[in-house]
């Protein structure tokens, strides 16, 4: 049977039906969050080929995240079927806004397209190429945001596939069934960017295979677009795609300059402001309000009773793992078998970077084939873009390819040409590249390189490299910078090898027995040891802590072991660590919480902060607490500089209008500047509520906000708000401030 359908859901209507099964709009019984759920026909679950194809858009949808992508909650499988919940955005399509309108003020098209190369931008940092931009797949909220859906044909970026697509939108890359990249998504959006403009497609046909050569060889049509947006077009739309920009955050970086310079500093607010003008209709047309599934975006938060919820809230995290919790086991109680794949974690929902420099920048992991003499190479690399300091990208793409190009060139010396294979095959190499840690000021990537050859024993050869990356220069920083006089003195050596081992997990060879007289060289860091020129301990900043790859051989233990990775947190390491390198990673202010010896006094409690921070007690309405050192000592303007903000709101001013809870924070006509991202003439907007819940301020709890906020030149502000209705006393921080929840927690009340 075909309706088949998930327990502990009521469905509220259809929202469409096709070739491989249906999508409905329910409501979870328990926590009344309203969902879309797009359930696989009863007929393919005994088809392997389409239940992996069902599969596979779930894991795609698993590793993309942010708030211009519809979320996946929850991916479900069972003997009647599978399903995917998701994310019910409360808006309507592209495609109906353009059914109503032949055509968009060039301001209002710019924002929606911005909005949904965002979204793109986040596929393609997780390595995801969307291939199906299209109207249909671009959903218009009335709050002023665009987001992507419907990854059913995504692939990893690199990969090859069939010719699959909207044919209308499809590059010429895409019709060959080409590599799959960032920048096939980018010519697609440009199409769809024309039809916004123009009135109509580019290219139209009534043969594919004739919509095929207009796209392929057919000049780009860009003199029917308004003059502004023609070279946004014409990159675009490149039918090389060397031509074009390599993925969708470079290409926002070029929009917000084209849509400045033509349109003004307002041209997004404009714009939204013009699409607004139809907000009456939008609402209508959604299915959440054309189903009665009503329209709040208010989430859920534990303990307290559902609201009518729209999707468009961030505020979903907590409940998405409440409803997996609760279909796996009203699923499991009814059909027996069911396997449950929950993605909705916090590590998917965290912030991106917080630069303006580098919120658009795009991370990539590419493919690199080579034929050489004698033997060959296949491997992936990692290359950036987005980078507004073009000169600084360049830097960094040349050192992210540098491990390949030098291994390349120097591992068969002219004295030694590779041999065939004893079966007559050549040797083959290849790197495995993994990105250890990104965001503002930091990127470290691993390379893990190996040669299928006997020439060089029974496992081939291997080693490995890290490359970390000072995003505030484009410049490289070595295993050896990242410390402070380690390299090459003994005894903070022995203090870091000791480290090493400590952390080493049971089973790994480091955690063996060895010779107790052997120390790792003091040189360690710079020592060349093995066959193709590698440290002998090498490291990389992770999420976690420092990554260390470390040739145990040196140690007494056998080659086997070579290389070990251990991992040691930060806090183990902060006297070992350069302060160069401790301020980029954000540990310089936590570093001196220890020594909190001065009291401040906010009103209605007092708390205990270092002693470099200082507390700005003239303004009466909102009190700054500065916390950045350098502003202590220099004629920075404080406001200017990281700190934490105490607002008083029962006291109200024309001018300072009260705070309202379930808004972000902005006790002003205007909008708050991007301070905390050093764009102080950038505004914030767009507003996505992140977390929503109960935090302990002292021996009280304050109910807490986390907003991600887009400001208008493309970067990201996350402001955290903590607020006390009894005392009216609203906390803000948009400085992902160390240690300020702690500092809460111990707050003593008057």
């Amino acid at each position: 049977m075909d309706d088949w359908a998930l327990p502990g859901f009521t469905e509220l209507g259809s929202l469409g039906e096709g070739g491989f099964g249906r999508v409905v709009l329910a409501r979870h019984e328990e926590s009344a969050q309203v969902v879309a759920i797009k359930y696989l026909y009863t007929r393919f679950a005994a088809d392997p080929a389409r239940l992996a194809e069902f599969r596979h858009e779930a894991q795609i949808l698993s590793r993309v995240s942010g708030p211009h992508i519809a979320r996946l909650h929850q991916f479900v499988e069972t003997p009647q079927g599978a399903a995917i919940i998701m994310e019910a955005v409360h808006g309507v399509s592209l495609k109906e806004i353009l059914s109503r309108q032949e055509k968009l003020e060039p301001e209002a098209a710019l924002a929606i397209l911005k909005g949904s190369l965002l979204g793109l931008a986040g596929a393609h940092a997780a390595g995801t190429v969307h291939r199906d931009y299209k109207p249909a797949n671009v959903l218009v909220t009335p709050e002023g945001q665009s987001k992507l859906v419907d990854f059913g044909i995504a692939v990893l970026s690199g990969e090859t596939g069939v010719a699959a697509g909207t044919p209308a939108y499809m590059a010429p890359e895409q019709w060959a069934g080409g590599v799959a990249t960032p920048a096939t998504d980018v010519y697609a959006a440009t199409c769809v960017f024309f039809q916004c403009v123009a009135g109509h497609r580019p290219y139209e046909a009534e043969q594919t295979e004739v919509l095929r050569t207009l796209h392929e060889y057919a000049p780009i049509p860009f003199g029917e677009v308004p003059e502004p947006v023609r070279d946004l077009i014409a990159r675009g739309m490149a039918k090389d795609v060397a031509q074009r920009p390599s993925g969708a955050a470079e290409f926002v970086v070029e929009l917000e300059a084209s849509a400045r310079k033509a349109y003004g500093d307002d041209w997004e607010r404009n714009g939204w402001h013009w699409l607004a003008k139809g907000a009456g209709v939008l609402v209508a047309l959604s299915p959440l309000a054309l189903l009665g599934a009503g329209t709040a975006a208010a989430p859920v938060i534990a303990g307290g009773a559902a609201g009518g919820v729209a999707a468009t809230t961030g505020g979903g995290i907590a409940l998405g793992l409440k409803v997996t919790a609760a279909v796996a086991a009203v699923t499991a109680a009814a059909v027996g078998t069911v396997v449950v794949l929950n993605v909705n974690s916090d590590d998917q929902a965290s912030a991106p970077p917080r630069t303006a420099t580098v919120a658009a920048m795009q991370v990539d992991l590419l493919t690199r084939t080579e034929k050489l003499d004698g033997y060959d190479y296949n491997g992936k690399y990692v290359r950036i873009s987005g980078l507004k300091d073009k000169a600084a990208e360049e830097r960094v793409n040349k050192a992210l390819m540098a491990p390949i190009d030098a291994w390349l060139e120097n591992f068969w010396p002219d004295s030694y040409q590779p041999q065939p294979e004893p079966d007559g095959d050549i040797p083959h190499m290849k790197t495995e590249a993994e990105v250890l840690r990104r965001d503002d000021k930091l990127l470290s990537v691993v390379y893990k390189r190996s040669i299928d050859s006997v020439q060089f024993g029974n496992h081939g050869g291997f080693s490995i490299r890290p490359v970390v990356i000072d995003l505030t220069k484009g410049e490289q920083i070595s295993s050896a910078h990242l410390f402070d006089n380690v390299d090459g003195t003994s005894s903070r050596m022995q203090m870091l090898e000791e480290l090493l081992l400590d952390s080493a997990k049971p089973g790994d060879c480091l955690t063996g027995a060895r010779n107790s007289t052997e120390h790792l060289p003091a040189t360690s860091l710079s020592q060349r040891y093995t066959f193709d020129y590698d440290s002998i301990v090498q490291a990389a900043p992770a999420a976690n802590g420092m990554r260390f790859f470390v040739y145990g051989s040196a140690l007494g233990y056998p080659r086997v072991c070579d290389p070990t990775e251990v991992t040691t947190e930060y806090d183990r390491l902060r006297d070992l660590m350069s302060p160069t390198v401790m301020n980029l990673l954000g540990l310089t202010n936590g570093a001196k919480q220890g020594k909190r010896t001065k009291e401040d006094n906010v009103g209605a409690f007092t708390i205990t902060t270092p002693e470099s921070w200082w507390l700005l007690s003239s303004a009466p309405i909102e009190r700054y607490l500065v916390t950045a050192d350098q502003c202590t000592n220099t004629g920075t303007q404080p406001f200017h500089c990281a700190g934490v903000l105490f607002s008083d709101n029962s006291r109200v001013e024309p001018a300072t209008p009260a705070y309202e809870p379930g808004k972000p924070y902005n006790r002003s006509l205007g909008p708050r500047p991007c301070l905390s991202i050093g764009a102080p003439n950038e505004t914030q907007g767009s507003p996505v509520l992140q977390k929503k819940e109960l935090r302990p301020i002292g021996t009280k709890r304050a109910a807490y906000e986390e907003w991600r906020l887009t400001c208008s030149g493309g970067g990201t502000v996350t402001q955290r708000v903590w607020f006390l209705p009894k005392t009216q006393l609203v906390i803000v921080d948009e400085w992902n401030t160390p240690g300020l929840d702690k500092i809460l927690e111990e707050a003593r009340w008057h």
